[in-house]
């Protein structure tokens, strides 16, 4: 018998199932094959697919610290792959001190922060610089930072068409006009201008400027990033892969809920794939209002009234960060002088399950709001 396993089992059944930190620190200086195998953009889509099935990431930034925790779904001792018998497994929040000390989030505090397939974009609008980062691997890249005396605004997408990711920036001169640039990783080396001329007004954009430049979030889905207008009650739409502007309407009823509810700041999301608006939540009842975009061809918009079960007293806020690999809603809670409490919701059984983060010993009582509450999947993306 050889005593080399066959190259089909180490690629298809060993290499996959490997950490993503070993697989980019060691497994790719093995030899220059399985540096290629490994970053291939078909071993790479599998990786991501594989474990977006069974894990999912959450990201913290508390202060000047950074802090991640993990729920793994398993199977139970003895139970077969009866799904009833599949647990969720949380770890303990562990600081990320690798990242505190990276120099690229030393100087900064972040206020925008963009997951997809695992990695992350973060960004200040005051004058600090766009980076993205792959937690799983620990491999961060700053991009070309030229500072600008205006407010700046950075989305980060995909496109499955052309397997490109890509950073979009918005910047607003205030009295002087706006500015789009795009970045593609991996490609530029500077920013490009769009194809787009935003000094003729808003003649040649289906949306006003101001509602990309004012929304507090956006998600990429299906290969375009998505944002509210709330004033013009659209939802406006950037083609990662074309480079170009559209927009959605909301329904009259999702768009009535907007003023019934008084929702200053309505959260896009991303629930069992499709597009949603997270408008209201009316935590004296225990309940959330979600608007699902079903059918994006015909715009058949689906309300969700979500009761999540009895609401701490103390609650200071509520947030909903879409749905993780379990189909499962994540409604991310925080309490008074209580850990961060995370709230998953199954749609379809109406029933939800409640975890505790458990943070380190001293951060026991945390204090300050987390300036960023992410949801991400494991990702071996390579960024150098």
């Amino acid at each position: 018998m050889s005593p080399e396993l066959p190259t089909e089992i180490i690629f298809s059944h060993i290499l996959p199932r490997l950490p993503p930190k070993d697989l980019m620190m060691q497994c790719r200086c093995v030899c220059k094959s399985w540096s290629s195998l490994i970053c291939s953009p078909s071993f790479v889509a599998d990786f991501w697919n594989d474990r977006n099935k069974s894990t999912t990431n959450f990201l913290f930034q508390k202060q000047n610290c950074f802090f991640s925790s993990k729920i793994e779904e398993k199977e139970q001792q003895g139970g077969g792959n009866n799904n009833n018998n599949r647990v969720l497994i949380p770890t303990p929040v562990t600081e990320l001190s690798y990242l505190s000390r990276c120099e690229a989030f030393q100087l900064y505090r972040y206020d925008g922060a963009q997951s997809v397939h695992g990695l992350v974009c973060s960004s200040s609008s005051y004058g600090g610089p766009v980076f993205i980062l792959n937690p799983s691997t620990r491999e961060s890249i700053q991009l070309p930072h030229v500072k600008h005396n205006a407010l700046v605004v950075y989305n980060f997408g995909f496109s499955p068409l052309t397997n490109e990711y890509k950073v979009l920036q918005l910047i607003n001169f205030h009295n002087s006009g706006f500015q789009f640039n795009a970045f593609t990783l991996g490609q530029d080396s500077s920013w490009r201008p769009l194809q787009v001329d935003p000094a003729a007004g808003d003649v040649d954009l289906p949306f006003k400027i101001l509602a990309v430049a004012r929304s507090p979030n956006s998600v990429c889905i299906n290969g375009a990033i998505h944002w509210i207008d709330k004033s013009e009650k659209n939802i406006v739409v950037f083609d990662v892969g074309e480079e170009s502007f559209s927009v959605v309407p909301l329904s009259e009823d999702c768009a009535q809920d907007l003023v019934d509810y008084d929702a200053n700041f309505p959260s896009i999301v991303e629930v069992g794939g499709c597009v949603a608006v997270f408008v209201a939540n009316r935590w004296e009842h225990n309940k959330i209002i979600l608007w699902i975009l079903k059918d994006y061809q015909n715009l058949v918009w689906v309300k969700e009234t979500i009761t999540i079960g009895e609401i701490p007293k103390k609650t200071i806020c509520g947030e909903v960060l879409g749905t993780i690999h379990t189909g499962e809603l994540a409604i991310m809670l925080e309490v008074v002088d209580s850990p961060l409490q995370l709230h998953l919701y199954n749609m379809k059984s109406k029933r939800y399950r409640i975890f505790d983060f458990v943070w380190p010993g001293f951060m026991a009582k945390p204090h300050g709001r987390p300036l960023i509450q992410l949801v991400y999947s494991d990702s071996i993306v390579p960024l150098k």
